[in-house]
C-alpha cells in the first residue's frame, strides 16, 4: 500500500516552528502547537503526493512567495484565536 503524504501539512509545521521563534503566544504547549496546526490547514488547500516524483512536483508548485505568505497568514491567524482561547486552562 502507499503511504499518502500531504505536502501542505509539512509546509505549516515548519512555518510554525518559525513564526512560534519570532512571537509569543499565551501557550505554545504541544495540544495548543497541534490546535493552530489543524485550524491553519482546514483553511488551505491540500497537496497530497504518493512517490518522490510527486513529492517534487509538490515542492516545485509551492515554492511562491504568495503561497509562503498565506500560510503565515493563516498561521497567525489560529495562532492568534488559540491564543485567546486555548483549549485547556492555562493554570
Amino acid at each position: 500500500m502507499y503511504e499518502l503524504k500531504n505536502y501542505t501539512e509539512i509546509l505549516v509545521r515548519q512555518a510554525l516552528q518559525d513564526y512560534l521563534n519570532y512571537n509569543v503566544i499565551s501557550c505554545s504547549c504541544e495540544r495548543c502547537q497541534a490546535d493552530i496546526m489543524t485550524l491553519t490547514l482546514n483553511h488551505l488547500p491540500t497537496r497530497y503526493y504518493v512517490s518522490l516524483r510527486g513529492e517534487f512536483i509538490t515542492k516545485l508548485e509551492s515554492q511562491s512567495f504568495a503561497e509562503q505568505d498565506c500560510i503565515m497568514e493563516n498561521i497567525d491567524r489560529a495562532a492568534q484565536q488559540i491564543s485567546a482561547k486555548p483549549s485547556h486552562s492555562l493554570d
